[in-house]
């Protein structure tokens, strides 16, 4: 065995694998027919080991498994910030190790920021994952779990995927609140592995780090047409943004080299000599009748993108290198090299190096 600088084992006396995993796997594959598993649980519960387990068990009973990859940040298979799926067609030891099939690209590190178009995304990779007529679907989902806007948001997911089964690994009570608001057919009540470790935010940081470097590499620079860059579903010609743009930029009172708005934000960009304060900010979105996200030119760079097909399926990520809005054109450092019909803005900004810089945020 062959460990890296950073890394350690402990070896523990007895099965690593919880009893109930064993009883649970045997439940979820009781049936021949199509099943669907949304597996909840807290920040490190051990819900990516519980699914490779259920998939690897689904495997050697000769049952096709769809994974859903439900967490936005401490994301398995697809890069942070996109919900993604993929077909496991081999025993697998760590998710990590899997490619995406199919991606919905957020931009975000956590599904409180855009709850709505999270249960959207991961209902329409279901429907996709339906088509393929699998044996077993795994839905899995992020650690977000206390709090009443948790249980709210867990309990909307659950009921827009309406799933065979919800499995919740916990190790006391803390998804209790979401359990009397279910109504599905069944729960499975799964234990956490025993000495799983915690990870704090650094290391949860150097994790998603370590996820952009494996989605961006081999990265080039693209040049497309400014008009293909979105905050929002949708794509709009030069005609289209222009009228926009002059709209904002008389709302504001101010020059503007860009802008774009979805149904509750609108994000926009000024020239470096323009000159915005809080008072004018607050009166520009009472104007507009939305949160808005004003940068100054050049401080797009970095800023984490989806770049998509006409279905609005994700190809993959890149960041901004730079627009120049005198020639319409964006430079997108990305490894994609298929035809693009839309570049999303998403929220996450990185530096060159990949490392996460922070969120870009409302002003408000």
């Amino acid at each position: 065995m062959v460990l890296g600088g950073s890394a350690s084992y402990v070896i523990i006396d007895g099965s690593s694998v919880p009893s109930s995993w064993n009883s649970a796997a045997d439940e979820l594959l009781s049936e021949s027919r199509c099943k669907t598993v949304l597996v909840v649980g807290g920040v490190d519960s051990g819900k990516s080991s519980f699914c490779a387990y259920v998939a690897n068990s689904a495997l050697e009973a000769g049952r096709s498994v769809v994974l859903i990859d439900g967490d936005l940040g401490q994301s398995d298979i697809g890069p942070p910030g996109t919900i993604s799926l993929c077909l496991i067609q081999e025993p697998v030891f760590d998710l990590f190790m899997l490619r995406p099939e199919a991606l919905v690209f957020l931009g975000v590190t956590s599904p409180s920021r855009m709850i709505d178009a999270t249960i959207n995304a991961i209902a329409d990779l279901k429907e996709e994952a339906m088509e393929r007529n699998m044996g077993l679907l795994i839905v899995n989902t992020d650690g977000w779990v206390e709090g009443e806007e948790a249980t709210s948001y867990k309990t909307r997911l659950v009921n827009k995927i309406a799933p065979d089964i919800v499995a919740g690994i916990q190790s006391g009570n803390e998804l209790e609140p979401i359990a009397r608001k279910l109504k599905v057919a069944g729960t499975l009540n799964v234990e956490c592995p025993r000495n799983i470790k915690k990870r704090d935010r650094e290391t949860r940081t150097l994790l998603r780090e370590s996820a952009y470097r494996k989605h961006l590499s081999e990265a080039r620079v693209r040049v497309l047409p400014l008009s293909m860059v979105a905050i929002g579903d949708q794509k709009r010609g030069p005609k289209e943004g222009a009228e926009l743009r002059s709209r904002v930029e008389g709302l504001l009172g101010k020059r503007v080299l860009f802008c774009d708005q979805s149904l509750n934000l609108v994000f926009f960009v000024l020239p470096r000599e323009e000159n915005m304060g809080e008072e004018e900010t607050r009166e520009a979105e009472m104007r507009l009748g939305k949160p808005t996200i004003g940068l100054y030119e050049g401080e797009e760079a970095g800023i984490l993108v989806g770049l998509e097909d006409e279905h609005g399926r994700a190809l993959g990520i890149g960041t901004i290198r730079s627009m120049d809005y005198e020639k319409g054109v964006a430079r997108i450092c990305t490894p994609v090299t298929d035809a693009v019909h839309r570049v999303r803005i998403g929220r996450i900004m990185l530096d060159k190096a990949g490392h996460e810089i922070g969120l870009i945020s409302e002003n408000t």
